[in-house]
C-alpha cells in the first residue's frame, strides 16, 4: 500500500494451481495463473469501529476504507494447452471496489 494509504499493488505470475473440471472433482490437471490488480482510492476515508469485544464475533474490527476501482490484467493456462486472457485493463468501475486496512479480533487493540 502507498504511503498516502490511496492505491495498492498486487502482482503474482506463474503461480501453481490445481485446474478441476468438477467441483471437488477427481479430474484435474496442474495449471498456472498470473495476475496484476491496482486498487485505487478516492473520496475520504471511512472508519468503522468494532461492533462487538468477542474476539469471535465478526463485527469485531476496526476498520479505515476509501471506495475506488480496481484495474487488472489475469491469464491462466493448464497442461492440456487451455489458456485465457482477460481484457488489458479490466475494471471495476460500475461495480465495487475498496482499499483500507484493518485491524480484527484480538488485534484491535
Amino acid at each position: 500500500m502507498s504511503a498516502n494509504k490511496k492505491t495498492a499493488t498486487l502482482h503474482l505470475e506463474d503461480v501453481s494451481i490445481i485446474d478441476s473440471f468438477h467441483f471437488l472433482g477427481e479430474d484435474s490437471v496442474p495449471a498456472t495463473v498470473s495476475f496484476d490488480v491496482t486498487w485505487t482510492g478516492s473520496g475520504p476515508r471511512h472508519h468503522f469501529k468494532p461492533g462487538s469485544n468477542d474476539p469471535t464475533d465478526p463485527t469485531n474490527f476496526d476498520g479505515k476504507f476509501r471506495f475506488g476501482v480496481a484495474t487488472g490484467t489475469f491469464s491462466g493456462s493448464n497442461s492440456d494447452g487451455f489458456s485465457f486472457t482477460s481484457d488489458p485493463g479490466a475494471t471495476s468501475e460500475g461495480a465495487f471496489a475498496e482499499i483500507g486496512s484493518e485491524s480484527n479480533g484480538l488485534f484491535i487493540s
